[in-house]
């Protein structure tokens, strides 16, 4: 078959191959994360940028650490054409027309060098090319054939697999790929601190796809409610670089959806990292003076102590935006080389409202709709810290209507201020316990209450016993699944006929990362991955996904969490195995006959529907 388009032919000591240059960008480096993944310690592991744009082929260098040679010159950023030689390491990218390419042959002032062996153009990754009809036959075998087998003895993400994987067509233009500083590196391959830091974090905001406003359009708000900074309003003196800096990095944040930001110092810098859907994300590097102007305008943002150097230090400011405002909540720690400061980010526009915005599975939701309406019984969620527990509580306490229910809260810390609500935060320095201010509760006529957590056997039991007097109970406990649910709260002391009478419904939850859609690569399940779905009775699946990387997920391959659930109703019978002290084997009997849905069940349903990887389930739930 005739090539299509140019060729990126590859040639190092591991051999030769040729990769089809088409609308997709192609990152070259170490980290299997990118098209083209090089076995050479001279690369770096996001190195350098090869693109098509109008007007021709863009070769862009990613802040390497040992420099991109175009025809034997180091070069920044520069147009590339046919027979040009890009060299990294001890390897060679050669750019050839599709006349060149049909016997390896290269042009230009490099074309004196062994020649590559033809190994055949991958399959183009997206995109209507312009044949002719005699070539569409070929062309359909390719493209049908975009998923590979996956041996069970290769991890699914390794960089073999990834470079044999076609990626999911593009639905528009990526538009930027990636700036001089690194997006998603790690620290170490970070070898340069930014020089222009607002320019870094401006593009890479604009290559994240949501953009509802500008940095321009974020107004700073200290802890007391004044602004310090308005929204478009000109940075003036030597602090106009910080707040700069800064509005571009809670911009980064709003566009990608950031939970967290990380300012680390270091020896002679500060390392700015974001948790992005979980997952740690390298943003840049400030020098040292910098990093410590942005750490003081936080500091003030917070009426924190501007002289406090080496002590913990906590603390509140918000920003607004166009049709909101947002909380941050400030934690500065001591360490080796100054103050950590991190940042959470509590954002409503990110987090479910309802809950029908949870995604909860269908067959769930009516359940869960029918304990929350009841007068009396105890809905408890269970899972680990860090897996949405709150977050799902706030999204059912929505659901009620609070104009007919008195509903009070008992919370550490109040996050997020629900109008309606009564709202009561823990401090436990003033007596103020969840077990203390539960018993104040029951005295203030309440219908429905929220313990933010059962941690003690006197939360346990006066939660119990409000339960089965005639209120609803919402409340988390850190346990594995819903079963777990059932006994550790026996532990602790809660006795098992008025657990039996009290229990309404557990719901038990992980957060897993969803698959970037952009990127996300398709692959044949492995003999393992099959049996895994045949022994939980499901269906398995002609194919799975798994990431791959680009500018829209900051090279991450993965777009955001989800929660999968697992939900546990009690029954007649289930109560009655309750209130005789049971073991497990009971318990589990007795869900038998119910419509008990487990955490890898649903895990694995969004498996099957391509929403998140395989991995991504086993690291939840284990095997």
């Amino acid at each position: 078959m005739p090539a299509i388009g140019p060729i990126l032919q590859i040639s190092s000591p591991e051999g030769q191959k040729q990769l089809a240059l088409d609308e997709q960008p192609v990152t070259v480096g170490r980290s299997p994360e990118n098209r083209v993944v090089l076995a050479d310690t001279m690369a770096s592991r996001f190195h350098c940028v090869i693109q098509k744009v109008p007007g021709g082929i863009r070769l862009r260098d990613l802040n390497s650490s040992n420099g991109t040679r175009l025809n034997g010159q180091v070069v920044r950023t520069a147009m590339v054409t046919d027979g040009d030689v890009i060299q990294i390491g001890k390897t060679q990218l050669t750019v050839l027309s599709p006349a060149a390419s049909g016997n390896g042959a290269p042009r230009g002032p490099w074309a004196n060098r062994p020649p590559a062996t033809d190994t055949g153009p991958i399959p183009l990754a997206g995109g209507e090319p312009d044949v002719d009809d005699s070539e569409l036959e070929e062309i359909e075998e390719l493209t049908e054939a975009d998923m590979v087998e996956v041996p069970p003895d290769i991890d699914p993400y390794s960089a073999d697999l990834l470079e044999s994987l076609e990626v999911a067509p593009e639905p528009e233009d990526l538009g930027p790929i990636l700036m001089d500083g690194g997006v998603g590196l790690s620290a170490g391959d970070q070898t340069e601190i930014a020089t222009d830091p607002e320019r870094v974090l401006y593009e890479l905001a604009e290559s994240l796809p949501n953009k509802p406003f500008a940095e321009g359009e974020i107004a700073l708000i200290s802890a007391g409610g004044k602004t310090i900074h308005a929204a478009g309003a000109a940075r003036r003196g030597e602090g106009g670089e910080a707040v700069g800096v800064f509005r571009l990095l809670l911009l980064v944040c709003f566009r990608s959806r950031a939970s967290d930001i990380h300012l680390e110092p270091k020896e002679d810098h500060w390392v700015v990292r974001i948790r992005m859907g979980g997952t740690m994300v390298d943003a840049l590097k400030l020098n040292k003076e910098l990093g410590m102007r942005v750490s003081a305008l936080v500091k003030v943002l917070g009426d924190i102590d501007l002289t406090t150097k080496n002590q913990i230090q906590e603390g509140r400011f918000s920003a607004r935006v166009p049709g909101r405002r947002v909380d941050y909540r400030v934690s500065f720690a001591p360490s080796v080389f100054g103050q950590k400061l991190v940042l959470r980010i509590l954002d409503i526009a990110n987090a479910p409202l309802q809950l029908r915005d949870l995604q909860v599975p269908p067959e769930m939701i009516e359940d869960i709709k029918f304990s929350i309406q009841q007068d009396a019984g105890m809905v408890m969620v269970c899972g680990p810290t860090g897996s949405g527990k709150t977050t799902t509580l706030y999204a059912l306490m929505r659901s009620i209507d609070v104009r007919e229910r008195n509903v009070i809260t008992i919370e550490d810390p109040v996050e997020i201020q629900i109008e309606g609500i009564t709202q009561l935060p823990v401090d436990e320095s003033q007596g103020k316990s969840f077990s203390e201010l539960l018993r104040s509760v029951l005295r203030q006529d309440p219908d429905v209450i929220l313990v933010g957590e059962i941690r003690d056997p006197e939360t346990a039991k006066t939660a119990m016993q409000a339960a089965i007097t005639g209120h609803i109970v919402f409340s988390t406990i850190h346990t594995k699944d819903a079963v777990g649910t059932v006994f550790r709260l026996l532990d602790l002391g809660v006795e098992p006929y008025m657990l039996s009478q009290g229990l309404q419904a557990i719901i038990a939850q992980r957060l897993i990362r969803q698959l970037c859609p952009y990127c996300k690569a398709p692959a044949k399940p492995t003999p393992p991955q099959l049996a895994k779905f045949q022994s939980l009775g499901a269906k398995p699946p002609q194919r799975l996904f798994v990431p791959r990387g680009c500018p829209r997920c900051l090279l991450t391959g993965y777009a955001g969490q989800r929660a999968m659930f697992e939900l546990l109703m009690t029954s007649d019978e289930l109560r009655s195995v309750i209130a005789r002290q049971p073991n497990l084997a009971e318990v589990q009997k007795a869900l038998e006959h119910t419509n008990f849905i487990k955490l890898a069940q649903s895990g694995y349903r969004l498996v099957a529907e391509g929403a998140v990887a395989f991995d991504e389930v086993e690291r939840a739930v284990g095997r």
